[in-house]
This record gives structure tokens, C-alpha cells and sequence, in this order.
């Protein structure tokens, strides 16, 4: 046959479980829940704090503050010159020492979507000219040339 390789399991909500928040909600402690339902304490202390919402969680606070993201956008957005600048440029600017991850972690948290255009640049005078003077001087030529 060969190796199965084992996936992390989806937590279900099961009457045991139930029964365990159940408790705690009534006021009894992990301890004393655990006890009633012949539960490990470790797997007692999984199921007390709600880990897929992040309930019972600390978290390091943003490196870029959501008022400092918002002037960022407010101030890239103002010229188009300022939206094609690189991450690290930006960050210079207003003074922030950040990655180019924490910047853009920091723009989708306000829901902005920071990226490079892929469009060709408009014509320059120059290449206009050019094209202009080819097709005056080509006028009169047949389709095939």
C-alpha cells in the first residue's frame, strides 16, 4: 500500500464538548468540568478557549498603525506617480521602518490592494512623431509592403 500521510483533523462540535462549555458557562471551573466528563485536563484547556475565532488570544499589535495606513493610501492614491513607487520607498517617506510584508498586510487590512500596473505605457511625443512620419511617407504604398 504505501504511507498515508496524516492531515491536521477538522474539530467538530461533539455532545461532549457541548456538555464541557455547557459547564462552563454555568460557572464550574476547567478543573472540576474536566473531572465530571473523565476529561483530559490538556484537551480541557484545547476546548476552553475558542481557538478558531481567536477568542482567548493575544496578539502582537500592528507595526503600522490603521490611521498611519490610511494617510499612506490617501497619499499614494493623490498622483499616479506615487502608486507606481516601490513598497520601500513609501515606507521612507512617512517615516515607517517596516517589511514589504508588514506593508502589505498593512493595505489589506484597510482593503487596499497595492500593486504594479501591467498595461503598456502610454506613447511618448517622440514614438507619435515617428509613427506619424512613416505613415505620411508610406501613404501611397500597396497593402502587401
Amino acid at each position: 500500500m504505501g504511507y498515508i500521510r496524516k492531515t491536521f483533523r477538522k474539530e467538530h462540535e461533539t455532545p461532549k464538548r457541548s456538555r464541557f462549555r455547557c459547564l462552563l458557562e454555568q460557572g464550574y471551573s476547567q478543573r472540576d468540568t474536566a473531572r465530571r466528563l473523565d476529561l483530559a485536563r490538556g484537551t480541557a484547556s484545547k476546548w476552553a478557549s475558542d481557538r478558531r475565532t481567536g477568542k482567548g488570544r493575544t496578539s502582537k499589535p500592528p507595526i503600522i498603525s490603521d490611521e498611519k495606513v490610511e494617510e499612506m493610501i490617501q497619499w499614494m492614491t493623490g498622483h499616479f506617480d506615487r502608486r507606481a513607487m516601490p513598497l520601500q520607498e513609501i515606507a521612507r517617506e512617512h517615516g515607517i521602518k517596516a517589511s514589504n510584508n508588514a506593508i502589505l498586510v498593512a493595505f489589506a487590512r484597510r482593503g487596499y490592494h497595492h500593486h504594479m500596473p501591467d498595461c503598456k505605457p502610454f506613447l511618448s511625443e517622440v514614438t507619435k512623431r515617428k509613427r506619424w512620419t512613416f505613415s505620411i511617407t508610406n501613404w501611397d504604398r500597396p497593402k502587401e509592403y
